[in-house]
């Protein structure tokens, strides 16, 4: 029978153990698919089982939970909900640089994406440790996609054009449509793309307020013209009544001439100046 000694001994021995075991399980834990052992996988996340002995992904990844990881295993946590991206000039990344045929933009931009679940294993094998490191991967490849989209869009615009927001608007759906198109076959797909703003350089600003002062002048000449048209149209008018008047006094003129000329054709009747003198005595 073991003595007290012994069974202190034991106990510590025992207690070691369980501490070690403890202490192996939070680090693996902490480790998340890097070492041998239970890893956790978060909700709204897979895990990519890489299996390093063979050199190959398993087929089949790990849902949301805690499952064990074999000593040759690699688990790779992916995340299948939705990821924002913002490319403004408020990120350290910046806003995106958009070069026109006339001048410079600066477009501030936020765009939402999801990876595809059973595309997974394809983007590992195409980026290897880049998809692994996602910041890194988004950094890499996704945010410079987001920029050559926005320039394609927005590259070929009139600046007036871009500034509006059925210009922005048809930006947008035309960004989001290229970058589908490029990543929606590889595991990247793009639910939504917006222009937050755009900004213009000091030049182009100057240029512009240039161009809508002289686009005001020409509206304001314009409303002048047409302001004189309707002065002239009232002079026409009023030239018109006073030739009519004109017409029928010179009308009513004619006729007491003509009166008059009648009265001009009774015939004078002479006297000699005694009997003219004798009428009147009478």
């Amino acid at each position: 029978m073991p003595t007290l000694s012994g069974r202190t001994r034991i106990l510590g021995i025992v207690g070691l153990l369980l501490l070690g075991a403890f202490l192996f399980l939070s680090v693996s834990l902490q480790r998340g698919g890097h070492m041998a052992g239970p890893t956790y996988i978060a909700p709204g996340n897979v895990g990519l089982v890489l299996d390093n002995y063979q050199g190959r992904i398993e087929p089949s990844l790990m849902a949301a939970g805690t499952h064990w990881q074999g000593l040759w295993e690699t688990v790779i946590e992916v995340p299948t909900a939705q990821r924002s991206l913002s490319l403004t000039s408020a990120d350290p990344t910046g806003a995106v640089q958009v070069n026109t045929a006339s001048n410079m933009l600066q477009v501030d931009v936020s765009a939402q994406y999801r990876i595809d679940p059973d595309k997974a294993d394809d983007l590992y094998q195409a980026y290897q440790d880049q998809f692994a490191d996602l910041k890194q991967f988004e950094t890499v490849n996704l945010e410079p996609a987001i920029k050559g989209a926005i320039n394609y869009a927005i590259g070929d615009m009139d600046t007036a054009t871009a500034l509006t927001t059925a210009g922005k608007q048809k930006a947008e759906t035309d960004a989001l449509k290229t970058l589908n198109d490029e990543w929606g076959t590889r595991g990247i797909v793009f639910s939504n793309l917006m222009i937050r703003g755009i900004e213009q350089d000091q030049q182009s600003k100057d240029l512009l307020s240039t161009t809508l002062g002289k686009m005001q002048e020409i509206d304001n000449a314009r409303l002048a013209l047409q302001q004189q048209g309707f002065d002239n149209q009232t002079l026409l008018q009023k030239a018109a009544a006073e030739a009519k008047v004109n017409r029928l006094q010179n009308s009513t003129l004619t006729d007491l001439y003509v009166q008059d000329q009648e009265l001009g054709q009774v015939k004078k009747l002479y006297l000699p100046s005694d009997q003219l003198m004798g009428m009147l005595n009478k």
